[in-house]
């Protein structure tokens, strides 16, 4: 079979590039010297969980608060002291524009990294840092490059080295890689496709890696054209368990993905959650995750879900490239705003 022009191909050879385009971010020269108190990372979509992964990542790095901004409009405590990062894929994502421009308002100091766009424009007539991204990927798969580039910002403007702990997991994420590629029974991907393909996932994972569930929805939905929901622990032991008891749903399945490195303070609670669920007779699928350390285990939990997006389409028989939805969204949203600005002008 030629797999030319096979949309799953296409997918999967996107996907497969994630450790190479995620190590060639890493060991680009970045030349930026930035002072701030705090960092905002603006985008949407695959840009800005891009930077969700980041931020888990320097939970216990970073000595100054690092958020993730997904709205039109900042917050007031964004000042001249806050550094932005600013990241589209396509350059012309309005959202991230709307955040851009405001930040740009605010005289804080920003970089940007896009492929392209209207983003590229206005940081060129500005002056600000620019870091490009190669252009004809989709954008949900631009994460390697992305989380590369916005780690080492990062590691410069507050003097972490999460980079340096990415690149040392590097070798063990390209053999993960090759084992996620393997069609066969020991293959997680292949397994956890299987089980979810007439369910509806939930993904349960450690609050800390919160990022990593929201990765899963996105692909899922976007690859795989089917929805999931998420919760994280601890919180989910304090509320939501007492609706998976008491009223069951058999078309709800919960994926429990328990890495081998976590935070201390969460020693022998995924443990009793899962005792609790069992007892109780609730059905659930756990997702062990091996790695040498936090980093490790964290992306490793990424690649896994990209690659259960893929074997769940595949099971399905849909396209994952095409999102007709979203073309269509943008679509009316450029109307709208167009409307909207002409009512404007004549309301004048």
């Amino acid at each position: 079979m030629n797999d030319e022009g096979n949309p799953l191909m296409e997918l999967l050879r996107q996907i497969n590039r994630f450790v190479d385009d995620l190590e060639h971010s890493l060991n680009d020269r970045i030349n930026l010297d930035v002072n701030c108190d705090n960092i905002i990372l603006c985008g949407m979509g695959g840009s800005a969980i891009s930077g969700d992964v980041v931020a888990d990542l320097c939970m216990e790095a970073s000595d100054i608060p690092i958020e993730v901004l997904r709205y039109p409009s900042l917050p007031g405590w964004v000042s001249k002291r806050t550094f932005a990062i600013v990241a589209s894929y396509s350059g012309n994502t309005h959202e991230t524009l709307s955040m851009y421009r405001e930040a740009a308002g605010t005289g804080c100091p920003v970089a940007v990294i896009c492929s392209g766009g209207e983003i590229e424009k206005i940081a060129k007539e500005r002056g600000d840092y620019i870091l490009k991204v190669p252009p004809g990927i989709q954008p949900r798969q631009s994460v390697g490059f992305m989380i590369g580039y916005i780690s080492k910002m990062i590691d410069l403007a507050v003097g972490t080295d999460v980079s340096g702990m990415i690149k040392d997991a590097i070798p063990n994420l390209k053999d993960y890689n090759n084992a996620l590629n393997k069609d066969d029974g020991y293959n997680p991907a292949v397994q956890i496709s299987e089980a979810i393909h007439d369910k509806i996932p939930v993904i349960c994972i450690d609050e800390s890696a919160s990022s990593i569930a929201m990765r899963w929805r996105s692909q899922l939905s976007e690859n795989s054209k089917i929805s999931s929901f998420s919760w994280t622990m601890p919180e989910f032991n304090h509320n939501e368990i007492v609706g998976w008891i008491e009223t069951p749903r058999e078309e709800l399945l919960p994926l429990l993905l328990m890495s081998n490195v976590h935070p201390e303070c969460m020693n022998g609670i995924p443990e009793s959650t899962n005792v609790t669920l069992k007892k109780n007779g609730v059905p659930f699928y756990q997702v062990p995750l091996d790695g040498k350390n936090r980093t490790e285990c964290f992306l490793k939990a990424l690649m896994l879900g990209d690659h259960v997006s893929y074997r769940l389409a595949k099971i399905r028989g849909v396209n994952p490239i095409e999102v007709k939805p979203i073309v269509s969204l943008k679509k009316e949203v450029e109307n709208n705003i167009k409307i909207n600005e002409n009512e404007h002008v004549l309301d004048l």
